[in-house]
């Protein structure tokens, strides 16, 4: 993963910054890893301003935590408890996508299809072997798309299966997460449709037959997107499930992201529940990531939503003309959680800074009211930091 930090340094210094970029890269030995960075700490009057105001509205600083860096770590613009574990809702979905981006690919492309093993009468519509649904784990998958297979199969010729119906892969669709949900319901909606299976119900190793019915979702890119700007909990409990459960997504966090063990705790992949990651943890996930990013062609507004551009949950947040498009990132709230949960993380566009990471978290409080407060500091800091740039991402992205 370092290699993407450095490749995203440089491209961001030779962006903003040409001759410090010149320096900075002669300052790399010869042969050797990355120097040792020592961050600067850089106080603003957007950080003291946000804790004096959480504090006059009564809220209790010792369940708060935020950090804002610049993209290369070298510069803290502001600090607060970033080293405590919070509870970051729906930004646990960013560590699910990271997971799934890494291991499948952006253009992955996902199949479910049915197939039949055994000869098929088409006068008595009687398929004597087996029915198999072939499955990758599409974290798409409606239970429409289901039921539209399903008519695929009537369509085929096939009203009754004398032999087992058989599932090979993971399959999850609609609201049944596991396997085991997903199989139950297959059952009843292939009876309601019209097809009939005689035999068990069994989980396969691997399949062989005719091909009867298949489907193909969107990209994952697309579908990572989607489920970033609208917070889809169905989508990234299936992705996770997919990718093994939480506890893959919490290995991939500290294996392969470099999180500490004693900074998270994944046990819901979309975020519902009680997870734990620290300020600092999260901006390194968002670090590693646009690092990822950048090494396969691809930016932080390609999965992730831009605030007052995209639809959904960012869309009527920094929607000014003044801040849109100066931030790409990901929402997450839990109002019965934690006695209320908000949290906002990503990356900020300044024209001074470059870049920053940030990451805030809000517990114990009002969810509306940790959201406001959540925009002023923000907007408090994009201003100290001399606005977003001209060039910024609401053009780039309606550019595409």
């Amino acid at each position: 993963m370092i290699r993407y930090l450095l490749s995203t340094a440089c491209l961001i210094l030779f962006l903003f910054w040409p001759i410090q970029a010149q320096e900075f890269a002669s300052s790399f030995p010869s042969a050797g890893g990355l120097p040792t960075i020592v961050p600067e700490r850089f106080p603003t009057m957007a950080e003291s301003s946000y804790l004096n105001t959480l504090t006059k509205r009564g809220f209790n600083l010792e369940t708060q935590g935020f950090l804002i860096e610049s993209l290369d770590g070298a510069a803290i613009y502001a600090d607060y408890q970033s080293d405590i574990a919070f509870n970051p809702a729906s930004v646990i979905k960013v560590a699910t996508t990271f997971a799934a981006l890494s291991r499948f690919g952006a253009d992955r492309r996902f199949r479910t299809a049915f197939y039949m093993d055994g000869d098929l009468n088409k006068k008595t519509r009687v398929l004597k072997g087996n029915l198999i649904l072939g499955a990758e784990g599409d974290p798409n998958l409606s239970s429409m798309d289901i039921t539209r297979l399903i008519r695929q199969v009537v369509r085929a010729g096939i009203s009754r299966v004398t032999g087992d119906l058989i599932v090979v892969g993971p399959l999850s669709f609609g609201n049944y997460y596991t396997l085991d949900r997903s199989m139950k319901r297959l059952g009843v909606v292939l009876n309601s449709v019209g097809v009939r299976i005689v035999g068990a119900r069994k989980i396969g190793q691997e399949f062989s037959g005719t091909l009867v019915a298949s489907h193909t979702s969107s990209t994952l890119r697309d579908i990572v997107l989607f489920q970033n700007a609208h917070s889809s909990n169905p989508i990234a409990e299936r992705l996770g499930e997919t990718l093994g459960g939480p506890k893959a997504v919490e290995q991939f966090l500290m294996e392969q992201v470099g999180i500490p063990q004693t900074e998270i705790l994944v046990r819901r992949t979309s975020g519902l529940e009680q997870n734990r990651i620290t300020p600092r943890s999260t901006v390194l996930l968002f670090r590693e990531l646009v690092g990822w990013l950048d090494a396969h062609d691809m930016s932080p507004e390609d999965i992730l939503p831009v605030a007052g551009v995209d639809d959904g949950t960012l869309k009527r947040r920094f929607s000014s003309a003044d801040f849109r498009g100066g931030i790409v990132a990901k929402t997450g709230t839990l109002p019965g959680t934690d006695g209320g949960v908000s949290t906002l993380a990503g990356i900020v566009y300044t024209k001074d800074h470059g870049p920053l990471v940030f990451s805030i978290f809000n517990t114990k409080g009002s969810v509306l009211r940790y959201r406001q407060l959540q925009d002023v500091f923000l907007k408090a800091v994009i201003q100290e930091s001399g606005g977003i740039p001209m060039t910024n991402v609401s053009l780039r992205k309606l550019g595409n």
